[in-house]
């Protein structure tokens, strides 16, 4: 299944995509919903983030061996905090900050928590998932070195791009990112490659910080990340969910 969020004609809802139409539902993927008997054509909505406002944003850094390079390999998931006010959707301009001198694009599968966990099992870890998404995780690289910390490297406006619908009932382990930067491919691993998978950085990751329903993943990027200018469009594409495009200014 797939959820998508949308606004049509001023008003927003979600829905679940069935090939090319959007089934609207009342309610939202994170409590009871249901069919609000309306389709409409996905050429006639504009998709909007998938999860406007999620009350957590962990990022998951080098958790990678292709972009760790000269760094020191993590021994446990190293996750930092990217703020709500970074959230834009499918379609919506990356802008690049006054001053920022060399921006980078991160593809990379994202979680969506569709339940409150604590302490959890890591063979119970993906139970506590909705689905997944498609993240770019933006950061300026120069402000990434030269900052103590990385929170205008990581959560400038429109720093997390995610969409353009949560995918459930995916195997997390087995999903090929690829990331086009005006149409070349720059990125391409498979989510088998992660140092930590979702459900051990979950099961990690709940020990101190309680996952609330809405809170968001986003699992690490791979290789060597391409600069992005004004001008560009940047495209997060994963098997079984689909491409994130954005434009950049």
């Amino acid at each position: 299944m797939k959820f998508a969020r949308f606004c049509l004609a001023d008003k927003i809802a979600y829905g679940v995509v069935e090939d090319d139409q959007i089934r609207e539902v009342t309610g939202t993927p994170l409590s009871d919903y249901r069919d609000a008997g309306v389709s409409h054509h996905m050429e006639s909505v504009q998709l909007l983030a998938p999860i406007p406002r999620p009350g957590k944003i962990l990022a998951m850094a080098l958790n990678y061996r292709s972009h760790v390079g000269s760094a020191k390999e993590p021994k446990r998931p190293e996750p930092f905090y990217k703020t709500a006010s970074s959230v834009i959707g499918p379609g919506d301009a990356i802008v690049i900050p006054e001053g920022a001198t060399r921006v980078d694009a991160e593809g990379e599968l994202v979680a969506v928590i569709g339940k409150l966990a604590r302490n959890v099992k890591e063979d119970e870890a993906l139970d506590y998932v909705l689905g997944f998404t498609c993240g770019n995780d933006v950061s300026a690289r120069d402000w990434q070195r030269e900052d103590v910390q990385w929170w205008r490297a990581k959560s400038s406006d429109t720093f997390a791009p995610i969409g353009p619908v949560i995918a459930t009932d995916l195997e997390p382990d087995a999903l090929e990112i690829v990331v086009r930067l005006n149409g070349d491919k720059v990125q391409r691993c498979d989510s088998s490659e992660m140092i930590f998978n979702v459900s051990h950085t979950i099961a990690d990751v709940s020990k101190y910080v309680t996952l609330e329903p809405g809170d968001l993943l986003f699992t690490g990027t791979s290789g060597t990340t391409a600069q992005i200018n004004p001008g560009d469009t940047v495209e997060v594409e994963i098997s079984n969910i689909g491409a994130l495009r954005n434009a950049v200014q």
